[in-house]
């Protein structure tokens, strides 16, 4: 395929078999990764989490299984759990924070 990848074609997986953690770790796996947009899904062990970091693209969560806390700009925080869909601006520092295992699919847009 000429844009997706770590996805057979033509072949259906269940949303939430895409990716899976092991142990206390953070699992990652791009479907797409480029200067203008990134489609990443993400396993959480409970507690694990992603420090906040600048993000120059347009960012949305749709949340699988489970429960995060977002934390962004200097204070502000949200908590989202499976079956939410969660879009920040672009140009802004976030975070996040797994409350629970969880799964969610990380979509950010550029242009």
């Amino acid at each position: 395929m000429k844009y997706l990848r770590n996805i057979e074609p033509f072949k259906p997986i269940k949303i939430n078999e895409m990716i899976h953690h092991s142990g206390s770790k953070i699992a990652s796996k791009a479907l797409v990764d480029n200067d203008k947009h990134e489609i990443r899904f993400f396993s959480f062990a409970k507690d694990e989490s992603i420090d906040k970091e600048y993000y120059e693209m347009e960012s949305l969560f749709i949340i699988i299984e489970g429960k995060v806390k977002v934390v962004y700009n200097e204070d502000d925080e949200s908590i989202i759990s499976d079956g939410n869909i969660f879009a920040l601006e672009a140009d802004i520092q976030y975070g996040i924070e797994a409350l629970t295992d969880a799964k969610l699919l990380n979509i950010l847009i550029k242009e």
